[in-house]
């Protein structure tokens, strides 16, 4: 393990993990009735598959998308869709993650949250998970989307490629997005987990000596 400088994390099933049951409660208000069935079915595959097609998140450009499918979700009711998320979906914050987000800040790391979603939604589940006071930057869906090189360039700054480091769950976004921009990555999984990292990170410092991630 190399004496990184700046930390990228992703965001969901990563440092969050959350429950999206208060979503359709939402949506619930302004999709019709007789649409909501087939709405709720699609509708993850539908901002899946904009991901891969659009370079960004953008209000118009996402409810233009949602219409193209043949459901009306306007520009106000996305907005709404964000700030309804923020406050409102039940985030479990990934054990390790508090002690971890301590230890870097101590020994003046730089901590960067990388996440495909609009900012505003991000910003306040952080908040309101007591994560956000730790976090130097973020950059989010708003500005680019990962597996995107300028994604993951807007998150590495000017800083040195073998001073950062992603962390993340998914191959995909995470891990082929930090190949391409020629930086490192753990890759968050059952077996490698946040908590794992962190004593990684701890037995780098007591013995001074490269840890192997894998």
């Amino acid at each position: 393990m190399n004496n990184y400088k700046k930390y990228i994390f992703d965001l969901d099933y990563t440092i969050l993990i959350p429950d999206w049951s208060m979503e359709d409660e939402y949506f619930k208000k302004y999709i019709p009735k007789e649409q909501q069935e087939e709405f709720f079915k699609q509708k993850q595959d539908i901002l899946n598959e904009y991901e891969i097609t659009h370079k960004k998140y953008d209000l118009k450009e996402l409810s233009d998308f949602f219409e193209s499918y043949g459901f009306y979700v306007s520009e106000k009711v996305i907005y709404g869709w964000m700030i309804h998320n923020g406050n409102k979906i039940i985030d479990k914050v990934s054990d390790g993650v508090k002690e971890l987000f301590e230890y870097l800040k101590n020994n003046k790391k730089m901590i960067v949250v990388l996440t495909n979603w609009f900012s505003e939604t991000q910003i306040l589940r952080l908040k309101r998970a007591g994560l956000y006071k730790y976090i130097d930057k973020i950059v989010a869906g708003d500005d680019a989307m990962k597996p995107s090189l300028k994604a993951f360039e807007l998150a590495i700054e000017d800083d040195l490629k073998d001073e950062c480091i992603m962390i993340g769950d998914s191959i995909k976004s995470d891990k082929i997005g930090a190949q391409r921009a020629g930086i490192d990555c753990y890759i968050i999984d059952k077996e490698h987990t946040i908590m794992d990292f962190y004593n990684k990170l701890l037995s780098y410092e007591l013995n001074n000596k490269k840890v192997e991630i894998k």
